[in-house]
């Protein structure tokens, strides 16, 4: 592929697509111009040493013409003295001088030399010679022509002077040619020396040249080669070339490109692989469903959902359970077969249903979802499994939500999406009074009562197009016209593309149970005796009146009063006139007061005022006189006069303190203040008073170290089931064993440590240690008991509850969270905020249930108990303490238990000290009961196995 890639980038990136030059064309230019120099070379010298032989045969030859000469003198001059008419000698020296002489003047071949003539710059030269041997060679002749014995004085003397002009003749030019020789050779070294440099500066050109286009390029190359093996997929090679090695560059540069992209495609695939491979462990792991992946007949994979499933550890799953373990004996066939089909290719995926077996050997039904994959190479089975135990029953159970929806006392009725009734069924008919045919196909609005105003449908559809649901309580018409309360739950189906298909409501006559609850509710935030708000209600005032005083910058007056002498009155004249002082006092102090301001009573003969925004302070004064004189007036009761004065506790906010908690302390201190100096007064609150709240300071102290020093022990109260008379369950109440004081009141220091956050603490260690008591008892007491912990609004408020340490806690001590229940007062529902909520939401999650506590003395709102899903209502030991058969009590605790039995909760009277109070309690359905009658609280080592 690179091979391929390299070529058409190669043949892409050339100009000349049929011919270009490469690296074997350019170093064969190379060595051609090196060889061309180097046969200019040769030519040269050859040419050169042409030339100096030339010269030299010049040379040779003339000086053959010196020697000549003198040797033909020599002969001549021997030849006559010997007499001799001819000698053969001298003729043949005539010839090669005249031989010698035409070579020189015109080239030829002499002596065995094969010359040149002369150039014309030594023409002149020789032809002088040629002229003085013409006459010397005359001479010679007239010399040798004469006869023998003739005289040649003078002849000899024509020679010698012939022969001398001769030789000098021949010296001259000798000498020329000599010059001209030198001349030839320094010409000649001049050549050498200009082809040695040439031949320098060829090689050296050929040396960068190579260098250039071929060394420096591969070392560049090479150089990137090394980047790339280092793993430098981003280096380029930035020279350009059209021969093999700008091929090579350009492979190397789509190469390095090629293995950076593969290798980053390589790199997001395996993050792609890594992320899916996280993805399935995140979704095996948070799956609500087991998922599983089986090799070779063993658990190769198993998430904490199927072990649990399966009552196994994963580590003990994947070691060593075969997937026929978890399988019916019955089944196990099925199920190989199963597999061995998925591994053969026969079946891509099967779904089915089949008995499964626990490590405990229990069966249940599950549905199976199974395919195959390859892991290491081999086919393996994966598959999701689900307990379909539930299911099956709501298969059961559904076959009777038909036979429900027919016979069901809560009327349900279907519509469209506009509001059109689409079906009925027969309580819809029996509340409404509209049989089918008269509802089907009208719309929901015939029953509108005219009752809510726009504003509260508005709000409701709005609910329903955006949450899809409402939920509340609702003033309609029957047919006959009359009206009715229902509580109505309305819930919507919607298509796959998200519009509504079906609005489905369902309703119940709650007519009788609006007037019993706005009477438990009157009873709940009102005295029963007097009409005023009671504690919950004041408490709840204050803190609304706290927050308006500090958004309009005005102060706020708190009043607590106590009756004086009330008792003695009640001991002596009876609860009946002291209940009719009592109801005559709070009208006074109404009488008292601006509209505004609110009289509250607390209990017994306590009452209290809030008077709030304060423009003028000396309002307060005035009122706290007013009141003294007012409820100083005699009291027309059981036909005689009777006197009361009152003491009154004032303080202020925000002067004296900020927290309602406090502000009620004050007035409370300044109230007893009053008391001491001598009743029938008012007193402000000053910090002197604090000084009894010391001795709480020193027991605040005290009880940092209690829970270190191990000084909190718990005892516990039994519950008995009314029905069984067994004891199921027990409260845990906390004792405080101080070093030096003994036994202190949990009313004493519970506020303690509320108020300086060791609540947290002491908290945690009641849990833990109720938590391992319901360990041990259900060993004894069977695998239901159950332990309730009390727990302080505080705790909730201040994020003292640790929910998710407490279920830990629960999980280490193999406690299941049905063993523990978590008892809470009304007050903490009202103020309950997502803190609050988040928490009860996770204690019903674990199992943990949750009881109301000393129910009836506070808010007792329905709807709170039906939003956090409450399991336990605790009927307050107040309405128990005066139970008798006709008593208004047993009133209010029958139709609390009805109430609470409606909203599938269970009920636990408190105070149960008589057998009759037992029996009209069980009478009444009540579920569970504690008391005196029972036990009282006990440690430990000391409760009952039975009552």
């Amino acid at each position: 592929m690179i091979d391929e890639s390299v070529k058409q980038i190669a043949f892409s990136g050339s100009s000349h697509p049929l011919w270009r030059p490469s690296i074997g064309h350019k170093i064969g230019w190379i060595f051609l111009l090196v060889l061309l120099v180097a046969v200019a070379n040769i030519v040269v010298v050859k040419q050169m040493l042409n030339d100096l032989n030339d010269v030299a045969a010049t040379l040779n030859v003339s000086g053959k013409l010196r020697m000549l000469s003198q040797k033909i003198a020599f002969e001549t001059a021997n030849l006559s003295h010997r007499k001799k008419a001819k000698n053969e000698a001298v003729d043949v020296g005539i010839r090669d001088f005249e031989a010698a002489l035409t070579a020189l003047l015109k080239g030829g071949s002499v002596f065995g030399y094969d010359i040149h003539g002369l150039g014309p710059q030594h023409q002149g030269r020789l032809q002088t010679v040629r002229f003085g041997w013409e006459r010397y060679r005359d001479y010679i002749e007239a010399v040798l022509a004469e006869p023998a014995g003739a005289p040649m004085v003078q002849q000899f003397g024509s020679i010698e002077e012939a022969a001398a002009i001769t030789l000098a003749d021949t010296e001259n030019l000798i000498s020329f040619i000599v010059a001209d020789a030198q001349r030839t050779q320094r010409h000649g070294l001049t050549q050498i020396y200009f082809l040695l440099l040439l031949d320098i500066l060829v090689l050296a050109a050929a040396f960068v040249a190579i260098r250039r286009k071929i060394v420096h390029p591969l070392h560049e190359l090479s150089g990137f080669c090394h980047q790339l093996s280092a793993g430098n997929y981003d280096v380029r090679v930035g020279f350009r070339s059209s021969d093999e090695i700008g091929q090579l560059a350009v492979a190397f540069n789509h190469s390095a490109q090629r293995i950076g992209g593969l290798l980053g495609h390589l790199k997001q695939e395996r993050q792609s692989l890594a992320r899916a491979e996280a993805m399935f462990r995140q979704l095996a792991e948070n799956s609500g469903v087991g998922v599983y992946i089986v090799k070779d007949d063993k658990f190769h994979f198993s998430n904490a959902k199927m072990a649990d499933m399966f009552g196994y550890e994963r580590k003990e799953m994947t070691a060593s359970v075969s997937i026929f373990d978890i399988v019916a004996e019955e089944e196990r066939q099925a199920v190989r077969e199963n597999i061995r089909r998925r591994l053969d290719g026969e079946l891509q995926e099967v779904h089915y249903e089949r008995r499964a077996r626990r490590k405990d050997g229990t069966l249940f039904d599950v549905e199976v979802f199974g395919s195959t994959m390859q892991v290491d190479g081999r086919a393996v089975t994966i598959g999701v499994m689900l307990d379909i135990t539930q299911r099956k029953i709501n298969e059961r159970e559904g076959q009777l939500a038909a036979l429900a929806y027919q016979h069901t006392s809560e009327a349900i009725m279907i519509a469209d999406a506009v509001g059109t009734i689409l079906n009925i069924n027969p309580a819809f008919t029996e509340i409404t009074g509209y049989q089918e045919h008269e509802a089907v196909g009208r719309n929901i609005r015939i029953l509108r009562s005219g009752l809510q105003d726009r504003t509260f449908y508005q709000a409701m559809w709005q609910a329903i197009n955006t949450e899809g649901k409402w939920q509340g309580e609702i003033w309609n018409r029957r047919k006959n016209g009359e009206l009715y309360a229902e509580r109505l739950t309305i819930n919507t189906s919607y298509h796959e593309d998200g519009t509504v298909y079906r609005r489905v409501a369902l309703f119940s006559d709650v007519t009788e149970k609006k007037q019993a609850e706005s009477l438990i509710w009157k009873q709940a935030n009102f005295d029963f005796l007097t009409g005023l708000p009671n504690r919950l209600m004041f408490h709840e005032r204050l803190k609304q009146e706290i927050k308006k005083s500090e958004c309009a910058g005005l102060p706020l007056a708190l009043m607590f009063l106590d009756l004086d002498n009330f008792k003695e009155i009640n001991d002596t004249l009876g609860h009946e006139v002291g209940d009719q002082l009592l109801q005559q006092a709070a009208q006074r102090l109404r009488s008292c007061v601006r509209g505004s301001d609110m009289v509250a009573r607390l209990g017994g003969d306590e009452f209290t005022l809030i008077l709030g925004e304060l423009a003028d302070v000396g309002v307060v004064e005035r009122i706290a006189r007013k009141i003294l004189q007012t409820l100083a007036e005699p009291y027309l009761l059981a036909d005689e006069a009777l006197y009361v004065s009152v003491s009154v506790g004032i303080t202020f906010y925000p002067d004296d303190a900020i927290e309602p908690e406090e502000l009620i302390k004050n007035a409370d201190q300044a109230m007893y203040a009053a008391k001491d100096r001598g009743r029938n007064r008012f007193n402000y609150f000053m910090r002197s008073m604090q000084e009894a709240a010391q001795g709480r300071r020193r027991l605040a102290r005290d009880l940092r170290t209690a829970l270190t020093e191990g000084q909190f022990w718990l005892s516990y109260q039994p519950i008995v089931n009314l029905r069984t008379g067994v004891i199921d369950k027990a409260e845990a109440l906390i004792r405080w064993q101080h070093p030096s004081r003994g036994l202190v009141s949990p009313a004493e220091f519970v506020p303690i440590a509320e108020e300086t956050g060791l609540i947290n603490a002491i908290g945690d260690w009641v849990f833990l240690e109720a938590a391992r008591q319901a360990v041990e008892w259900r060993k004894t007491h069977g695998p239901g008991f159950q332990v309730s912990v009390n727990t302080s609004a505080v705790q909730f408020r201040r994020d003292g509850i640790r929910s998710a340490e407490w279920l830990t806690w629960l999980e280490e001590l193999g406690l299941p969270g049905d063993g523990i229940a978590i008892e809470i007062t009304e007050g903490l529902l009202m103020d309950a905020g997502t803190r609050v909520s988040d928490t009860l939401l996770a204690f019903r999650d674990a199992g943990i249930a949750v009881s109301i506590d000393d129910f009836g003395t506070g808010y007792s709102s329905l709807s709170y108990l039906k939003k956090f899903h409450i399991d336990y209502l605790k009927i307050d030991q107040s309405f128990v303490r005066s139970l008798g058969p006709d008593s208004s009590d047993l009133a209010l605790c029958e139709a609390m238990i009805v109430m609470a039995h409606k909203l599938g909760i269970r009920v636990i009277a408190e105070g149960v000290e008589t057998a009759d109070q037992r029996d009209l309690l069980a009478a009444a359905g009540c579920d569970y009961a504690q008391g005196y009658w029972f036990s009282a609280a006990v440690a430990a080592e000391d409760f009952p196995l039975s009552c």
